[in-house]
């Protein structure tokens, strides 16, 4: 089936290509698709007064054609029909008319449709109108329902944030203050269920000059009694279980680090994913004073200079107080387009003015590291080429950094079997000339997991810590998902290999299991995105509504999937996405190209997705375009391969002279002097 164009209207229009492209849809036009997607096919000229009253028929019919003209010239597309009634055409896609149909639920927002009011069309007001009073009853029966459904998971806490958006609908709902009032109570809190009767009673009071219904009035008594029953208490994992209290088993490695620092080396932390490196070196930096935290993430590994533009933004929003030099915001403009004024910057021509670009890069970092003793940079594996070509040179350029001798020290942390080859020399080459110090960070020997096990308040942790440890290896973050399965599973008596899964992706699958169907479809949906993950764009991803993501969101953090706008780790991320069924993938892959289109991501991230969502078309013409991007800062070798990677998907869609012509511009860039 083919996808079909979209038309958002609760909230401001938007019309949507299949491709993700957005287009402008002016208020009558878009006015004139959601009637037609509520009502049916209409008479050409009921429509026609309806929109242009006050004039003649014949001008009225006219200026109807003429709207559908534009639309089609528009949209190169026939998006209604004229024959013979108006009709939407069938690959069309209304968001206002699936909620209204119950083939998506939404329980966010109390406005919609604000975006096609028209002032001079009486009778089209009167029908939005209408339409909106639809729309509220629509919305009242989705929030009642998952409230209900939240309830029936034991879910009371996300109950809560639900039920309260029935009064944002409805002030005065009877319904919607006795949902609450019970809500309260099942979790324990009289006094918070008997406030919101009280609220009520004054406010029916003052708006209306009436009394609360006898219903909700012997429902306060009831609550002021103590007559209705409490929810069962539900397992929660505790919180010191996502950060351990106490730093243990890695006495040796501080001691080295503490070396390193005494002898201003940069401190590189190496080892497997989980084993605690990040721990240790937030720890450490701690120790010493401030420190900034910058990290790598996972999919911009072939977007030039992504970690840059992280980094630089993370720097900037920690020191609001900085004022950049023009010619600094000039050369940034070329990977931020904050800073742009106008049009795009000129690409980078010549050695000389890459150096400059680079050098303005040093000189924000320069600026913007003030009251830092320590700058942490994680998982470096995650970087793009140009970034740590970048890194390298912001290394051998570190006597400026700091004016007065105060520059930051460095803890850099990768994961050690992930780092690329070329990436790894350079370490090497830094480690052997003096001046920086490697230190792997190993798993936890058994008597390390003892001490952990009982900083966790394990039960009984000296007898399970054998098991434990042989089942994860000693792997710190292995060991956290082991003790929060001890603790959903509510048993820690561990007799044998039985107890524990074979592994933790079989644990934290189980996880996800006595999850809602909700919350595993976000958590899913944030796996895929992998990067600047945020419930506002997992929502419009899943084309959910924001509260419902919310709801699932919190039943992820207690869970401790999430923590925040990410994943709890890396570890989890992988898992969620691994055991996330293939067909599902590729629906939101595909979905997440189109949602980052809109969103202007860079070209590499769309081009990923397309390629994971199985569509070589859209793919190769994305990697193209993240190619043409390379070559615009000098990064040479990227582009070839990315246009190569155009290549081939114009070969896998079966397209053998887009294909030639690809590589042909492959082996262009590749003949240019590759980038240092």
């Amino acid at each position: 089936m083919p996808t079909p164009w979209r038309l958002h209207v609760l909230g401001p229009p938007a019309l949507i290509r299949p491709d993700g492209t957005l287009l402008a849809c002016d208020r009558r036009t878009a006015g004139l698709m959601t009637y037609l997607a509520v009502e049916g096919p209409t008479h050409r000229h009921a429509i026609a007064r309806m929109l242009w009253p006050g004039i003649p028929d014949t001008m009225a019919r006219n200026n109807l054609i003429q709207a559908l003209r534009r639309l089609e010239k528009h949209t190169r597309s026939v998006l209604i029909t004229r024959a013979p009634l108006l009709a939407l055409a069938p690959d069309v896609a209304v968001d206002l008319k699936e909620l209204l149909d119950g083939t998506v639920t939404a329980v966010s927002g109390t406005g919609g449709l604000e975006g096609l009011e028209l002032d001079d069309a009486p009778d089209f007001t009167e029908w939005l109108m209408a339409t909106r009073a639809r729309l509220g009853q629509v919305r009242e029966r989705d929030a009642q329902r998952a409230v209900d459904e939240a309830v029936a998971r034991g879910d009371v806490a996300g109950a809560l944030v639900l039920a309260r958006h029935l009064l944002d609908l409805d002030p005065l709902s009877e319904l919607g203050h006795r949902v609450l009032m019970r809500l309260h109570t099942l979790d324990g809190d009289r006094p918070s269920a008997l406030r919101v009767y009280r609220r009520y009673k004054t406010r029916l009071a003052r708006e209306l000059g009436a009394e609360p219904h006898p219903d909700i009035v012997q429902l306060a008594r009831d609550i002021d009694a103590g007559r209705l029953p409490r929810a069962p208490e539900q397992p929660r994992i505790p919180m010191a279980v996502l950060r351990p209290p106490h730093l243990i088993g890695r006495e040796d490695a501080w001691a080295r680090m503490e070396e390193a620092w005494a002898a201003g080396k940069t401190i590189y932390l190496a080892g497997a994913p989980g084993v605690g490196k990040t721990r240790l070196a937030q720890d450490f930096a701690r120790s010493k004073g401030p420190a900034l935290y910058l990290q790598g993430r996972p999919g911009e590994q072939d977007v030039p200079f992504s970690g840059a533009v992280r980094n630089a933004r993370a720097r900037l929003a920690a020191a609001p107080h900085v004022q950049l030099p023009e010619w600094v915001r000039d050369e940034l403009a070329r990977v931020l387009p904050e800073f742009r004024q106008g049009e795009t910057p000129e690409p980078l021509l010549d050695e000389q003015e890459r150096l400059q670009f680079f050098q303005a890069h040093l000189e924000m970092v320069r600026l913007t590291s003030g009251g830092y003793v320590a700058t942490i940079t994680d998982d470096i594996q995650y970087y793009d080429q140009a970034t740590m070509d970048l890194g390298v040179f912001f290394l051998s350029q570190g006597a400026t950094l700091g004016g007065h001798g105060d520059v930051p020290r460095h803890l850099i942390v990768y994961r050690r079997d992930e780092f690329p080859p070329e990436s790894q020399r350079t370490v090497e080459r830094h480690v052997n000339s003096g001046s920086a110090v490697r230190i792997d960070v190993e798993p936890l020997p058994e008597a390390a997991v003892t001490d952990l096990l009982s900083s966790l308040a394990v039960p009984d942790a000296p007898q399970v810590s054998g098991l434990i440890t042989h089942s994860t290896g000693g792997n710190v973050q292995y060991v956290l998902e082991a003790v929060k399965h001890l603790y959903e599973t509510g048993s820690f008596t561990l007799d044998g290999p039985r107890d524990l899964p074979a592994s933790m992706a079989t644990i934290i699958h189980q996880r996800l299991q006595r999850l809602s169907p909700t919350a595993v479809q976000v958590a899913r949906a944030a796996a895929v995105l992998r990067t600047d993950i945020s419930i506002e764009r997992v929502a419009e991803l899943l084309n959910a509504s924001l509260l419902t993501t919310a709801a699932a969101w919190e039943e992820l953090e207690v869970a401790q999937v999430l923590t925040g706008e990410r994943f709890s780790h890396d570890l989890v991320q992988e898992n969620v996405l691994m055991t996330t069924p293939a067909p599902v993938r590729q629906i939101l892959h595909r979905s997440a190209a189109r949602l980052l289109a809109l969103h202007a991501a860079p070209p590499a991230v769309i081009a990923s997705h397309w390629h994971a969502a199985g569509e070589p078309a859209h793919a190769a013409e994305w990697f193209a375009r993240a190619a043409q991007a390379a070559r615009a800062t000098l990064r040479v070798q990227e582009a070839a391969d990315l246009y190569r990677a155009a290549a081939q998907a114009h070969q896998d869609a079966g397209d053998e002279v887009q294909a030639s012509a690809l590589l042909q511009l492959a082996r262009d860039a590749a003949g240019q002097r590759p980038a240092p």
